[in-house]
């Protein structure tokens, strides 16, 4: 069941910060949305802005409805967003249509009509597919990002042998010393 909620705000072209609306809606507390399906550039790929900024297009000025489908392991929910009071096209495959975001296959949703979508962007060359097969996938993007972090991590932490070495080195030298004294 889709409940209305009032976006707070957009936070990239996937997520966003959302209240439930209603009489005590005050007294509820904000929380994140994950959009089910897909995944759009992050910020700092090519086409993140403009990924928000289509997100931001689709849900503004507009009473949105939230059917909840799970919890992600950030305790996010994860769900599909519809526009207006009446059942259209949902933002989720929207974004997808309009090539700012990848159909997120892992996750399913054929039967929403992400396939449909992601192939009319993809033969009309818009957003992503605007360059052919360039565009690096937000999945493999992070991915890249994390193998870099923990790259720079183990270039900076110390060898344990460089340590032993040294150590090592030092010992000899104190040895050495201790025998020169003694003799």
């Amino acid at each position: 069941m889709a409940r209305k909620v009032r976006i707070r705000r957009v936070i990239d072209g996937d997520s966003l910060e959302v209240k439930y609306a209603g009489l005590f809606s005050f007294l509820r507390r904000p929380f994140q949305v994950r959009l089910y399906g897909i995944d759009a550039p992050e910020l700092a790929q090519p086409f993140g802005p403009e990924a928000r900024d289509q997100l931001t297009s689709l849900v503004r000025g507009r009473g949105i409805r939230l059917e909840e489908m799970a919890k992600d392991r950030y305790g996010r929910t994860v769900g599909l967003v519809y526009p207006g009071s009446r059942r259209r096209e949902c933002v989720n495959v929207a974004m997808v249509r309009s090539g700012m975001a990848w159909w997120y296959r892992r996750y399913g949703g054929r039967e929403l009509g992400f396939p449909e979508a992601e192939a009319e962007a993809k033969t009309r060359r818009r957003g992503v597919w605007k360059d052919g097969r360039r565009s690096q996938r937000p999945w493999d993007y992070r991915a890249n990002m994390r193998r870099a972090r923990r790259r720079r991590r183990r270039a900076r932490r110390p060898s344990i042998w460089g340590a032993v070495a040294i150590a090592l080195a030092i010992l000899v030298a104190l040895l050495m010393l201790a025998r020169e004294l003694l003799w």
